[in-house]
Formats: structure tokens, C-alpha cells, sequence
């Protein structure tokens, strides 16, 4: 029996159609309600209450900042025009006090990994969350915490959260295509690194088309790196290249086991397994933590340094 392909054709244009009716959408309803950037402020006596400052300490960091020329972010309210320091402004105050931020002590950005095998269980959700959070939580503001989320997922559903200008068509610049590039550290801030609405918090973006760069992953490695290893190339051509510019780093990969996962794996610090209350999630995730060890095994066999995964009850 002969297959008729032939609506594929206008169901893809109107998908298309759609997503660029979506993102229209959304920029003119943040430009109505005047969302177009972080809209939380906080007035001088809600700054007095945070870690290591009070109202006295701000008050006289306000005035001292002030005159050397230093501007706060203010609105009218009436006919008093009052303080809304935005969290710029609440940073510059500390660094005005020089309270010690995080990469102070630790120079290295710390790398997150949200993985699971597990589809729909709030991985991208939470990646996005906990990079939002670690920028902006009110304790936090004195650590000036730089972030980046690296978007491996071909569903590039991180990359709608954080930049959604850049979810939809053909985007060159996406972290697989840095990857195999090779870029150096200047190339990926100009051309690849993204920022988002909340300043401080960037995104490398993914593309549908990465799912195809995943499946020929180990051939394109030899063509485009040959030295390098399969599994190191993400630490290697990002991370370890942009690690003075950033606190932590998110990778946000796709439910599959292939060679983003692999790669997120190597290079992170820490894996955060989202697992939603409900049997099916819970069993899918016992699933994936069985197999946890052959993962190392097979990244181990990349770089014979690495100890072996142990067994401990």
C-alpha cells in the first residue's frame, strides 16, 4: 500500500506558523506589562534586612555611592519619587562594601547536572528554576552568583524558558554545534552564549536538529576533534573555556541515553535526579539509577583515571 506524505508538508507549515504566532504573543504581552526585564525591586529598608547589612550600613553605602556618581534605579510613586533598587543595585551595594562573593573563595564554577531517563519529570523545570533561584534569591544577591545553562535537549525546552527567540526555527549557534566548532572562549561569548531576562543568568541554545548531531556523535567527533575523547568534549570545548565567567553551570539534556548524556556525566560536579511521587516515575527513575554503573564504566573507559563506581549500603 503506497503511503501519502503529502499533508506532512502543511502540517509543518502551520506548526511553524504557530510557533511564530506563539513567540509574537509573547513579547507583546511582556511589552503590555512592562515584563521585558526582572521586574523585582526592593526598597532601601527591605535591602537593610538582608544578610551582612543593615539600615544604617545601607543608608550610608546609598549616600556614599551617590556621590561619586553612582545612579539607583528609582520610581514615582505620586509625586515622591522613591528607591527600587533593582538586583544590581543590591549587588554594586555589597561589592561597594566589599562583602566577599562566592568566587571569591571557589574559582571554578560548579557543574550541575539534571538527569534523569525519565521523561516529563520536571528536569528542564527544574534546571530552569534552580538557575533562576541561585541569581536571584534575596540571600543570595551578595555572592553576585553568575549562571550558565547549557541546553542539550533537542527539544530545546530550556532554551523556550530562558529565550524563547531562539526555541523555534534553525539556530546554528546551539551547544552541540559549539562543541564540534571548537571555539575559543571570546567566540563562545560573542556568538553562542545568550543572555536571558534576568541578567546574570545566560543560556547556550538547543536545537531540534542536535538530535541528529547526537546520533552521529562518536564519527563527528573523529572528523572535527580528532584527539579528543567522545565524552569530554563538552567540559573540554565549553566548560573548561568559560570557567572564569561563570559560578555554576546547569546541563539540561534529553531524556535518552546517548552522548549528551554521556558528556553531562563527565563534566559535572553533581547529578540532581528530579522524581516525581507517582509509580511509574519512581519505577522509570530505580530504572535509570540501576544503570548509573554502566554509565561510569563506559565513561571510564574514556579516561582510566576515573575510579570505579562502588556499592555501599
Amino acid at each position: 500500500m503506497k503511503r501519502d506524505y503529502g499533508s506532512v508538508g502543511t502540517i509543518a507549515l502551520r506548526a511553524s506558523a504557530l510557533l511564530q504566532a506563539m513567540s509574537r504573543d509573547i513579547e507583546e504581552q511582556r511589552k503590555e506589562f512592562n515584563l521585558t526585564e526582572y521586574h523585582q525591586t526592593y526598597t532601601r529598608n527591605a535591602v537593610a534586612k538582608l544578610p551582612k547589612l543593615s539600615r544604617r550600613i545601607v543608608e550610608l553605602a546609598v549616600k556614599e555611592m551617590e556621590e561619586s556618581g553612582y545612579e539607583f534605579n528609582k520610581k514615582r510613586v505620586g509625586n515622591v519619587e522613591q528607591y527600587a533598587l533593582t538586583i544590581q543595585n543590591v549587588i554594586d551595594i555589597y561589592a561597594h562594601r566589599q562583602i566577599p562573593k562566592y568566587r571569591d573563595v571557589h574559582k571554578e564554577p560548579y557543574v550541575i547536572f539534571v538527569v534523569n531517563l525519565k521523561g516529563g519529570v520536571s528536569k528542564t523545570v527544574s534546571t530552569v528554576t534552580l538557575a533562576h533561584a541561585l541569581r536571584v534569591h534575596p540571600d543570595l544577591l551578595r555572592h553576585d552568583l553568575r549562571i550558565l545553562v547549557i541546553d542539550l535537549d533537542p527539544q530545546a525546552s530550556s532554551t523556550m524558558f530562558l529565550d524563547h527567540t531562539h526555541s523555534i526555527g534553525t539556530v546554528l549557534e546551539t551547544a552541540a554545534q559549539a562543541m564540534l566548532n571548537n571555539l575559543d572562549a571570546e567566540t563562545l561569548q560573542e556568538a553562542v552564549i545568550r543572555p536571558t531576562m534576568i541578567p546574570g543568568v545566560d543560556v547556550i541554545p538547543a536545537s531540534i536538529d542536535d538530535g541528529f548531531v547526537a546520533s552521529q556523535w562518536e564519527s563527528l567527533v573523529a572528523e572535527h576533534l580528532p584527539g579528543f575523547k567522545p565524552s569530554e568534549v563538552l567540559r573540554k570545548t565549553i566548560i573548561d573555556r568559560i570557567a572564569d565567567d561563570y559560578d555554576f553551570v546547569f546541563i539540561d539534556t534529553g531524556p535518552h541515553l546517548d552522548p549528551f548524556l554521556l558528556n553531562g556525566l563527565a563534566a559535572s560536579d553533581l547529578l540532581l535526579t528530579p522524581t516525581p511521587p507517582a509509580q511509574v516515575d519512581f519505577h522509570s527513575t530505580l530504572k535509570y539509577l540501576t544503570r548509573l554503573p554502566e554509565m561510569c564504566q563506559r565513561r571510564m573507559k574514556s579516561d582510566p583515571l576515573i575510579s570505579p563506581p562502588t556499592a555501599q549500603y
